[in-house]
């Protein structure tokens, strides 16, 4: 059956899942967040497994007919999720109609792929999903969608944005809902439960217009010391809020953290990164050679130690900020070391 975007969780409610799910658009964020809720409602279900299978011009198609047949180790129900980044052609269309004419009843099946043309939603693959599964075709918003989008996400988050707000932003992300989601998630740390204006969504967008956070992750990812200092000498000059900062190291922490103990249990590591923007890509997985011996204990420890102290924790109580931005500045550098992180000897006070 096809579906639109917005169907699916009115779909998940109320009807059992699918074996076989078809994601196609060049929406990355509605992409992500529709395989999100299906991943929810199969985990749910007791789908505790998943297996991350990318199939580029040179794929090996038998994998997916391993997946198939191939028993959990703790006999547990699983998530076959393909992440398409070609077209099937005849050996890929062959292996997913094999696969669906032999449909595992331990299994669900989903596949993402960039927006298919015309021709390629009348192939015999996709047809076979569209009998047997879901198809969920995902196309770019109209202006006017977009921001009915972002007012919705908006008044989500806490927010509380006049009208006016919210076509600024709306005009400033220019489509992009992945753009739009990093800065709703800002303005929800600066200005939670406030009423926010035009002046407020101004002064947000204006401080990431020199460096911003994001800057800062990149320049932590490429290991690149004098960047980082001088990124966080401007971001402490222009006044950036400490929560601002604070979630984005704890962010990136936490992501290569993951991939790393991922990559530890055996997944190879493109799988391990998840869903990424293919510029980041190459300097994520630099930062995960360069971190997978590190002593996590001693990384994560301090991201907690700063958390406190900024918030002013009674056991940490620091006098004005400089200690925080000190520690900020230690945490960014730890993460950058090109050293086998946290393996020094390294004092959290």
């Amino acid at each position: 059956m096809k579906l639109r975007v917005e169907q699916l969780g009115q779909h998940l409610q109320q009807q059992s899942l699918q074996p076989v799910y078809l994601l196609s658009g060049d929406e990355p964020l509605q992409i992500m967040e529709a395989v999100d809720s299906i991943l929810l409602k199969a985990k749910e279900n007791g789908y505790l497994e998943r297996d991350i299978l990318t199939f580029d011009t040179h794929a090996n198609w038998s994998l997916l007919s391993s997946a198939a047949v191939e028993q959990s180790l703790f006999a547990q129900k699983t998530i076959v999720d393909v992440r398409l980044n070609t077209k099937a052609g005849n050996k890929g269309s062959l292996a997913i109609r094999e696969y669906m004419a032999h449909l595992p009843s331990d299994k669900i099946l989903i596949i993402q792929t960039k927006r298919l043309d015309k021709s390629a939603m009348k192939s015999v693959w996709v047809k076979a999903i569209d009998k047997q599964g879901v198809v969920i075709q995902i196309w770019d918003m109209s202006a006017p969608q977009t921001l009915a989008w972002v007012a919705k996400r908006m008044r989500h988050s806490g927010l509380q944005p006049t009208q006016e707000a919210i076509r600024l932003l709306t005009e400033r992300i220019e489509g992009n809902l992945l753009a739009a989601d990093q800065e709703i998630r800002k303005l929800s740390l600066l200005f939670n439960q406030q009423r926010i204006d035009v002046e407020e969504v101004l002064q947000a967008v204006a401080d990431s217009s020199r460096f911003s956070v994001f800057d800062l992750s990149g320049a932590i990812l490429t290991s690149d010391v004098r960047r980082i200092q001088h990124i966080l000498m401007i971001l402490r000059e222009e006044g950036t809020a400490l929560p601002l900062i604070l979630w984005s190291l704890s962010t990136l922490s936490r992501q290569l953290y993951d991939a790393c103990f991922k990559v530890s249990m055996g997944q190879p590591p493109i799988q391990a990164m998840g869903y990424m923007a293919y510029d980041k890509k190459a300097p994520f997985q630099a930062a995960m050679r360069r971190l997978q011996n590190a002593d996590w204990s001693v990384i994560l420890a301090k991201n907690f130690l700063i958390d406190r102290m900024s918030k002013g924790h009674e056991s940490v109580q620091v006098k004005d900020e400089s200690r925080v931005w000190d520690e900020i500045v230690d945490f960014s550098l730890l993460l950058a070391s090109e050293e086998s992180v946290g393996k020094q000897s390294r004092e959290i006070k």
